[in-house]
């Protein structure tokens, strides 16, 4: 009766079995090592490889200026021009831009600097209100009527 109390409820043996386990576990893979050069602890216990990387912010831009109006895109500027993002390195290896949310231009009819989220790199990787500033320059046309 004893012996099956024991068997039945102790949680120490269940611990040391588990305990056992892992071990052997972590044996047979250093042993085999059928997985390239990895050992199973390495597996196990792998971080992933963080790098940091400057991407260059890019503006979207959608719509238009308003009728008598003209974007000049050339004159477009922002602050600051490239942000340092750290990720994963398989992430951030082949980005080489951020972009902005996007600009809607038809509510612009005059120069001025607008402050404007930036857009998600990957759901892993997401710049939590980080802003940028952007110089949009518009100019009205000459010889064209207000509304």
């Amino acid at each position: 009766m004893r012996i099956r109390y024991i068997l039945l409820n102790n949680i120490g043996f269940k611990l040391l079995a588990l305990l056992l386990a892992f071990i052997t576990l972590i044996y047979v893979g250093e042993t085999t090592k059928t997985d390239s050069e990895q050992t199973v602890l390495e597996k196990l216990f792998k971080r992933a490889d963080y790098i940091s990387k400057p991407l260059t912010v890019k503006p979207i831009f959608v719509g238009a200026v308003p009728e008598g109006h003209e974007f000049l895109d050339s004159d477009t500027k922002l602050f600051p021009e490239s942000i340092l993002v750290i990720g994963p390195a398989g992430l951030l290896a082949d980005k080489k831009f951020l972009y902005t949310e996007p600009i809607d231009l038809s509510e612009h009819t005059k120069t001025k600097t607008v402050e404007i989220e930036l857009q998600s790199v990957s759901r892993s990787v997401t710049p939590q209100g980080a802003k940028v500033q952007v110089y949009l320059a518009v100019k009205k046309i000459k010889g064209a009527r207000e509304k």
